[in-house]
């Protein structure tokens, strides 16, 4: 499937047969790693690992939000394509 709209090869893949299988296995991994680098942020880290550790927890936590975001077939009929860019929340 070639979605002109799709800007990437996951876009493509989540709209293709199969995408809802792929969104709920991509959104499992990204559940577990940021579970773990939350767990890592409580054992008590040097600074610049907890960093580190509340980047990839925040990072998973944004594109978990992304997944849920995107439409699974944007030809499905009553399907609408999220807006281009997010509305500004400051």
């Amino acid at each position: 499937m070639n979605d002109p709209t799709a800007l990437t090869e996951l876009e493509q893949r989540l709209a293709a047969p199969g995408g809802g299988d792929l969104r709920a296995t991509l959104t499992q991994r990204l559940a577990a790693l940021e579970q773990s680098a939350r767990a890592r942020l409580d054992t008590g880290l040097v600074p610049v690992a907890f960093q580190q550790c509340q980047a990839v927890a925040q990072a998973a936590a944004a594109a978990r939000e992304v997944l849920a975001e995107l439409p699974l077939d944007p030809h499905q009929a009553g399907a609408v394509a999220p807006p281009a860019f997010p509305p500004l929340t400051r």
